[in-house]
């Protein structure tokens, strides 16, 4: 009785572990694509964040999948232009929705307080959409809450962060 039952479990094991892997091989939604345009990048009308975090965004996202791709070589190009040819193309949407600017007033300073640091905290929130170039249906939306703390509280550093989270998403969808 007790060997037949080990012989069970490994085989239920085996099964399962065949079955959650064929399934994780199966969410590789960016697979196929050679292109990877960060196209649109906006700011919702009523986020109250100026309009110059969404060009800031923009720029974070590009450079940090260009930096994941020069590793990983996931595409053979990343670029903000779209090429003539929209075959094999993904294109990379982004929204602000909203931020929390940095908290300047609550930092504590070294030279006041021994071992003091800074307390201050930014945030940035926003979705990206990632669209087939050829069909315009959505492939993979991403939500984003971008934080930073500490002695690097800006939402700057928040999106770049953001920015560089996005393309471990995109490893992992690849």
């Amino acid at each position: 009785m007790g060997k037949r039952f080990g012989w069970v479990m490994v085989l239920v094991a085996f099964i399962a572990v065949f079955c959650f892997h064929g399934q994780a091989v199966a969410k590789k939604h960016l697979k196929g694509y050679e292109t990877l345009v960060v196209h649109n990048v906006t700011v919702k009308s009523d986020a109250g964040i100026p309009e110059r975090y969404a060009s800031n965004l923009k720029d974070a996202l590009l450079r940090q999948l260009q930096r994941y791709n020069a590793k990983y070589k996931w595409f053979k190009k990343i670029t903000t232009k779209m090429p003539s040819s929209k075959a094999g193309v993904v294109l990379l949407d982004a929204e602000i929705l909203s931020y929390v600017p940095s908290t300047v007033g609550r930092r504590i300073g070294k030279s006041f307080i021994p071992g003091g640091g800074y307390a201050g905290s930014a945030s940035v929130q926003f979705n990206c959409t990632f669209l087939d170039g050829e069909k315009g249906k959505v492939v993979l939306k991403k939500d984003v809450n971008a934080k930073s703390s500490g002695s690097n509280d800006s939402v700057e550093y928040a999106i770049e962060r953001g920015a560089e989270y996005m393309a471990k998403v995109v490893h992992k969808n690849r």
